[in-house]
């Protein structure tokens, strides 16, 4: 009779162990999925933005955004990505540095 609570309990332990490994994966989905929108949405703001403030063209806006979006992108978490005045204070010196690029 033992046994058979034994048994639950190690097949219950099984089936929680498979929800991390599930809410692992969505949570990477969730980062790879943010990234991507963010990059894209950033990209597309500097470009119209640049456009309207200076007199690069269309090609060299969106090299020059694309350089800041992956610049502000790299080594920085979701959650900070997600958080507009830590990425709004990083961006001024991206751009510089952007600018110097060739």
């Amino acid at each position: 009779m033992r046994v058979l609570p034994c048994v639950f309990l190690a097949l219950g332990l099984l089936g929680l162990s498979g929800c991390d490994k599930a809410k692992e994966g969505f949570s990477e989905g969730f980062d790879t999925a943010f990234r991507a929108s963010f990059r894209e949405s950033f990209i597309g703001s500097c470009v119209k933005s640049a456009g309207e403030r200076g007199n690069k063209s269309e090609e060299e806006r969106k090299k020059l955004c694309t350089c800041a979006a992956d610049s502000v992108m790299k080594d920085t978490s979701v959650a900070d990505l997600q958080d507009q005045e830590k990425v709004g204070a990083r961006i001024g010196p991206i751009i510089q540095q952007c600018l110097k690029q060739p």
